[in-house]
């Protein structure tokens, strides 16, 4: 309003000097007036205080919003049933495996078969990773189990690398899947450095105990138990199915048995020779009677096999005979 009142007071016409005199000296006091009115009133609409006194005040309510709407309910309605079978189940130490270094202890601990709700009665285990100079313990794996069920079940230990690197274990110690067919336990790596976890496919061992050879689909994978995969190797029949690895006695070579079906056992089966030193296959028999599921090489120079009917056989490698065993 005080703008407008200016611009209307210097917009008039004046009649006379006098009277312009007298509108002249009310204009100098009325712009004297006003800027010291403009300079009061200013002030307060650039005051920082009272614009963050405003932010301030206004806090509260946000807050509250915010305390109104965390306890939801469902939070309680579903608990986790790990943590119900540990908090009324007594954990027991199935087993324990010191590292050859002494520095790392893997346990599995069982909790047993616990009611959880009406009718489900769970057991849980742990595979536990232990520091031992520190006593830090980790949770490398796990396993939640309804009892009473089918199928394979159960975390137990195998064995340590010998550069304390790796432990090697089973998430199947008990049972066997639903159906049919050849099954070998799954072996999983576990690495201590950073907790990974590898799964290895099923299969055996060497003797002389540096070595696995695991199928992997219709690969067979051989792994150094130190340091890692060694080779892949398609196998040789790649429409049969894929049976029994038998390491030779010396830990340079390995068997392998094929067949057409499992169940029953049946139809062609093909018997190959793996060199390690090569990575060679040598197919050593092809037979479809007897069909041949199983075999073991505990003699360098003789593999025994089994038909399908459990008779046993044996296969000469210098002479590349084969022949029933009374």
């Amino acid at each position: 309003m005080k703008r407008i009142s200016i611009q209307f007071i210097v917009g008039r016409s004046f009649a006379s000097e006098e009277s312009m005199k007298r509108s002249l000296l009310l204009f100098i006091l009325l712009y004297i007036w006003l800027i010291n009115g403009c300079r009061s009133l200013a002030t307060p609409e650039l005051s920082t205080p009272a614009f963050t006194a405003t932010l301030q005040a206004a806090t509260p309510t946000p807050l509250a919003m915010t305390a109104t709407f965390t306890p939801r309910p469902t939070a309680i309605a579903t608990p986790d049933i790990a943590v119900t079978v540990i908090a009324i189940s007594e954990p027991r130490i199935y087993s324990s495996h010191l590292s050859p270094d002494g520095k790392w202890r893997a346990e599995v601990v069982i909790y047993d078969c616990v009611a959880v709700g009406d009718v489900d009665e769970i057991a849980y285990e742990q595979l536990r990773l232990i520091q031992v100079d520190s006593g830090v313990e980790k949770i490398a794996d796990s396993q939640l189990q309804y009892c009473g069920g089918l199928g394979a079940f159960g975390l137990a230990g195998l064995f340590w690398s010998s550069n304390s690197r790796y432990f090697y274990y089973t998430n199947a110690r008990e049972g066997a899947p639903d159906g049919c067919g050849y099954w070998e336990r799954p072996i999983i790596r576990l690495d201590v450095s950073n907790l990974e976890l590898k799964r290895l496919g099923g299969g055996s061992r060497s003797p002389d105990g540096t070595k696995l050879a695991t199928w992997w689909g219709q690969e067979l994978v051989i792994w150094d138990i130190n340091e890692g995969e060694i080779a892949r190797i398609s196998a040789m029949a790649l429409d049969a199915e894929t049976g029994t690895i038998a390491w030779a006695p010396d830990s340079r070579a390995l068997v392998y048995v094929q067949f057409a079906s499992y169940c029953p056992l049946s139809g062609k089966s093909y018997v190959v020779r793996l060199d390690l030193l090569a990575l060679e296959q040598t197919l050593l028999l092809e037979s479809e009677a007897p069909t041949f599921g199983n075999a073991t090489w505990a003699v360098l120079n003789e593999l025994t096999l089994f038909d399908e009917n459990g008779k046993e056989w044996r296969y000469y490698f210098t002479t590349q005979e084969l022949r029933p065993v009374p």
